[in-house]
């Protein structure tokens, strides 16, 4: 055998020494590598939750609408005749009892003297004809025709007194003159249009309501308006409709609110805020609204004993600080922080930002 120098003996002790080495620390890696293969499997997902208590929301329903008057009346000629005065002018304020056309009296004096003579004679044909008949001389059928004839006349006396009042056509109530389509000189017939006059204060507000929304309101509910202009008007629903459009299958509403100063006209449009019937609901954040499997709104849940849950809501409301939603507990733990990372069933280690209140408690009755 060739021996080995010097040099080749020193290459050889320090190759195995490295070969040593090395396969030590192979030996060694299962050991630290199960130590942190238990370490990842211990550890837990953290999160965090908030606890939420339900409370009594209500709802607001926003409804497109528009102010209508609250009467409207065309007020026609009972008698016909040639207009001598229009005392007032279109656009004008009356009051109930106000003349707004009168008409030419012409005769009607006259016949009303006419008829009152007739009624005086009648009265002394019929008063004769009772004495007669207390004489003998009188048979039933001439007293019946006496007393027709004195009837008649009472009626024609009452007709023209009618006739004369009805020459001035007056205001039923009190509004605004909003069409005079009459002038001096004009002549009239019976029915035809004198002057239209409309009742502003209070003033309707009109609106159309799904059906699946209509049992959400009530006679009385408060009624908020608010115009194209921005002014807001405050009243209250006044009527429902019972039955649906045909077509639309909606439901018509009205709210009344008040118009001292005819402010308001009819035919602006606007919003109308109704309050509807109380529910009870959640108030959350928006950001923790999630969309399960099936596409419907769901939040994160967790419970005491830190297993995370998948609960399907329904959004009732909104305002400046959050969703009111509707279908959870009364009082339960959202996940806040996370709720993308976990899913239905996993255990989580939670830290909460609030602690849950009572369901005695004052802020839950």
């Amino acid at each position: 055998m060739v021996p080995l120098n010097k040099n080749v003996r020193v290459s050889l002790i320090l190759a195995a020494a490295i070969f040593l080495w090395l396969a030590s620390g192979l030996f060694l890696s299962p050991t630290t590598d199960g130590n942190a293969g238990k370490s990842v499997d211990s550890s837990l997902t953290s999160i965090e939750a908030t606890w939420v208590e339900v409370q009594q929301f209500r709802p607001q329903l926003s409804l497109r609408a528009k102010t209508e008057a609250n009467r409207a009346v065309d007020v026609k000629a009972q008698v016909g005749g040639r207009i001598v005065a229009v005392p007032v002018e279109e656009g004008a304020q009356v009051v109930a009892g106000d003349t707004l056309c009168r008409i030419d009296a012409e005769d009607r004096a006259q016949r009303i003297e006419h008829a009152a003579a007739a009624l005086a004679q009648a009265k002394i044909e019929y008063d004769g004809a009772q004495k007669l008949k207390q004489s003998g001389y009188q048979s039933e059928l001439a007293i019946a025709q006496a007393k027709t004839r004195l009837e008649s006349a009472r009626v024609s006396v009452e007709r023209s007194a009618l006739d004369m009042q009805n020459l001035s056509i007056k205001a039923p109530f009190a509004g605004i003159v909003e069409r005079r389509p009459v002038e001096i000189g004009d002549f009239v017939q019976p029915g035809q249009l004198c002057a239209q006059v409309v009742e502003l204060n209070p003033l309707k507000i009109t609106a159309v309501i799904t059906e699946s929304e209509i049992s959400k309101i009530s006679l009385g509910s408060v009624a908020r308006v608010t115009l194209v202009n921005g002014d807001l008007l405050n009243g209250k629903i006044t009527y429902l409709s019972h039955q649906a459009d045909a077509v639309t299958r909606s439901y018509k509403v009205e709210a009344t609110v008040e118009n001292p100063q005819l402010k308001f006209l009819a035919g602006m449009s606007g919003r109308l805020q109704i309050e509807g019937q109380p529910v009870a609901a959640h108030l959350i954040s928006a950001s923790l609204m999630l969309l399960d499997d099936q596409g419907r709104l769901a939040v994160r849940a967790v419970n005491e004993q830190g297993i995370v849950s998948t609960l399907g809501i329904t959004s009732v409301g909104e305002s400046s600080d959050g969703v009111w939603v509707a279908g959870l507990p009364d009082s339960v733990a959202l996940v806040t922080l996370g709720q993308n990372y976990v899913t239905e069933g996993e255990q989580v280690e939670v830290s909460y930002s609030n602690s849950p209140e009572p369901l005695n408690s004052p802020d839950n009755q």
